[in-house]
């Protein structure tokens, strides 16, 4: 009966996102920084894994690779693939198929560039439980995924995953659905530290997820969520998640939602998303019933925010108001790459010069590699 109610739940959870998503895109974008609307105009099909992209953002001089997730139509069906990007050469090469029943949700490439970890279901036939766990496997595509880090449970999963630039450790987040207090109205996450390959998961955050770590490795930034009222903040700890302290906004930006955060080249900023002001969000009797606040809260039109370490007022980067925003900065420290429901697209450490990469990719994370 569980196991049912939760399927029921996670279809309300698709659901809900789904109708906020088709509201939120028909929404006017402002023109003051190049829209995405636009970007979409100029790029009106996606390409498939295994061809090679007109390379329309020659002028921007980037390098490297970048690794993400995509469905695309295969022989009329449905498939989601993990591929990747030259930047320089615009050649698509795929990683992983997703088999039919299975799911991808968060991939993380190792500092290296030789290892790929995702929060993945694997099909039914290997794991009936349908745990979502993480998983390892070549960048080259050699090997099927091996199960990492296995759950205690059926109850059990593991979602967001993040490697440390210096590649010692994994930071995962994990939530027990089974153990939700009845009066909790949102999920209980918290974030796991676990040294990598051989290490033992430890936990190192409560009610907390997103976490993100600095470039020199010692500074952990995350989202900090109160599951009985739903509040989040901003909080900077050290790697090991001692010495948490909120990141003050002040008064005078009335952000109810955090989401996504990264630092900057310099490790002096957290780039965030959120959504502007008057758009902050308010659950509904049906958002708490299910608990959909993190899925709302990322589905809500938002843009990239920037705010010092130290705290001070946030500075908005970008009027796009795009969903499902998440960021990877450029090895040139100069740019910043974003997945969003609109496709992935590239801009300046300031906002400026957005330029579409790929549109409609499908998936929810990106990585850029050298």
């Amino acid at each position: 009966m569980i196991r049912k109610n939760f399927c029921l739940v996670v279809y309300l959870l698709i659901a809900v996102s789904l109708i906020g998503c088709s509201v939120d895109l028909s929404q006017p974008v402002p023109t003051a920084v190049s829209p995405i609307a636009t970007l979409n105009d100029a790029t009106p099909s996606s390409p498939s894994s295994g061809s090679t992209r007109p390379v329309t953002w020659a002028n921007l001089n980037l390098t490297g690779r970048l690794v993400y997730s995509r469905a695309s139509s295969d022989n009329d069906a449905s498939v989601v693939n993990v591929e990747t990007l030259d930047l320089v050469t615009g050649e698509i090469n795929k990683i992983f198929t997703v088999p039919d029943d299975g799911g991808i949700y968060y991939s993380s490439v190792s500092p290296d560039g030789k290892q790929l970890v995702i929060s993945y279901v694997p099909p039914t036939a290997t794991n009936p439980a349908r745990n979502q766990a993480l998983y390892v496997l070549p960048m080259d595509g050699s090997a099927p995924p091996k199960l990492l880090v296995t759950p205690p449970t059926d109850y059990d999963q593991y979602i967001q995953v993040e490697w440390s630039p210096d590649g010692k450790y994994l930071y995962f987040v994990h939530n027990n659905y089974k153990t939700q207090p009845a009066d909790q109205i949102y999920p209980t996450y918290e974030i796991f530290r676990m040294a990598y390959p051989d290490g033992q998961p430890e936990q190192i955050v409560e009610h907390a997820f997103w976490p993100r770590i600095s470039p020199d490795s010692s500074k952990l930034v995350y989202v900090s969520l109160d599951p009985v009222a739903g509040t989040s903040e901003l909080f900077l700890a050290n790697a090991d998640g001692t010495n948490p302290q909120v990141v003050n906004m002040g008064s005078s930006q009335n952000i109810g939602i955090k989401d996504t955060p990264v630092f900057s080249p310099d490790g002096q900023s957290i780039i965030f998303s959120a959504p502007s002001p008057e758009q902050s969000y308010q659950p509904n009797w049906l958002d708490k019933l299910i608990g959909v606040q993190i899925v709302k809260a990322h589905s809500i039109p938002s843009d990239w925010w920037s705010v010092p370490v130290t705290g001070g007022k946030p500075k908005r980067l970008t009027q796009i108001q795009s969903t499902n925003l998440y960021g990877s900065i450029a090895p040139d420290r100069k740019h910043l790459v974003s997945f969003s429901m609109q496709g992935l697209f590239v801009m300046d450490l300031d906002g400026s010069n957005l330029t579409s990469l790929i549109p409609d990719p499908g998936g929810s994370t990106v990585n850029w590699l050298p």
